[in-house]
């Protein structure tokens, strides 16, 4: 079984532990292997995420590769991993966000909204918090790549 306690930023031991309870099956342990990994990442990042899939180290999508340690995991398996790492590492809500995000959503008000929505109503930020992070993780990607909306 994995240490768990040297994760400084976990906050939901129990949840953690049991999905590694329940998932002793080599499917179900590389993914809680690989959110174990990430949120052991998770505490000493120092940057902002990003959103997109270029695979560098402020895209969740660059953390989840490099941390993946189990010789590939699937895209299903990264979206169990990302809903992990959301509910126990106190930096998750940001990694969840920055990872359901597109950049074909970035102008999409309706799909933010609902993001927000999805976050905050699960209790892991406000409603008020959500709203902020995902204005400066469009505001940081725009600033990057400009906008997909052809004028």
């Amino acid at each position: 079984m994995r240490n768990i306690d040297n994760i400084k930023g976990l906050i939901n031991k129990e949840l953690l532990q049991n999905q590694i309870e329940i998932n002793s099956d080599s499917y179900g342990s590389a993914c809680v292997d690989v959110a174990i990994n990430i949120m052991e990442h998770l505490d000493g990042f120092e940057g902002e995420f990003n959103i997109g899939y270029s695979p560098d180290m402020s895209t969740p999508h660059g953390i989840i590769c490099k941390c993946d340690d189990q010789g590939g995991i699937t895209g299903f398996m990264a979206s169990a991993v990302r809903n992990l790492v959301a509910k126990c590492h106190k930096d998750g809500w940001k990694f969840w966000l920055a990872d359901v995000i597109s950049s074909y959503d970035v102008d999409n008000t309706e799909t933010l909204e609902r993001h927000i929505e999805n976050i905050s109503k699960n209790g892991l930020t406000s409603k008020e918090d959500a709203t902020k992070y995902v204005e400066a993780l469009v505001n940081r990607y725009k600033e990057n790549f400009g906008s997909w909306i052809c004028k």
